[in-house]
């Protein structure tokens, strides 16, 4: 577990107050997640504009549902970008990563919305659930970055939050119910982050 949740969990423990799901599975919600990968070029480099090139040209060949695998890992690397580029203290490429990150899932749920019912609610949930990790996964090293640029990282938690509703809205009742504890986990983790920042930590 990385340090930010380890710090989130000694606040509660020190304020007296314990998350009401700890007892059921909270921590280990995303026990087997796949952490981000090596960020590789990063927007304060001056080739990473050849990064889009090659994605643009590897989505141009792939069929639907190659290209929403490619841009589910193509969105995981700019949120390893951003991860890198918060880390780095430099703003403005982490946002420059992050408009890449978006401009993939805006990708993905605009093709979603064009493929046949059952192919569309398949392929919405391996989005949402994908959503669901880059949420986490922003969220469980927040504390752990630097306090003056790590708050780029709530564009990335408010976008991923609203396009993860818009995709369960649509989806079965046995999808939502299967999501409980990831977005119990997710909650709780943003919300130390936040409180973090909040106490100046």
């Amino acid at each position: 577990m990385k340090a930010a949740a380890v710090a989130g969990l000694a606040l509660l423990l020190g304020l007296g107050v314990v998350p009401a799901q700890a007892g059921h599975g909270l921590m280990n919600a995303f026990s087997d997640i796949a952490w981000l990968p090596d960020p590789g070029r990063t927007p304060d480099q001056a080739d990473y504009p050849l990064d889009a090139l090659a994605e643009r040209a590897r989505l141009a060949l792939a069929d639907s549902d190659e290209r929403l695998a490619l841009r589910l890992d193509y969105a995981r690397e700019k949120l390893a970008e951003v991860e890198a580029m918060v880390a780095a203290e430099k703003p403005g490429p982490a946002n420059v990563a992050i408009d890449a990150w978006l401009a993939h899932v805006d990708a993905a749920m605009a093709e979603i919305d064009a493929l046949a019912p059952d192919a569309s609610a398949a392929a919405a949930g391996r989005l949402a659930n994908a959503l669901l990790e880059h949420q986490y996964l922003m969220s469980i090293g927040y504390l752990d970055l630097p306090r003056d640029t790590r708050t780029v990282i709530g564009r990335v938690m408010a976008a991923a939050r609203a396009h993860y509703d818009t995709l369960v809205a649509g989806l079965p009742q046995a999808f939502k119910d299967a999501q409980f504890f990831k977005e119990e986990e997710v909650r709780w983790s943003w919300e130390m982050a936040t409180r973090g920042d909040a106490q100046g930590l």
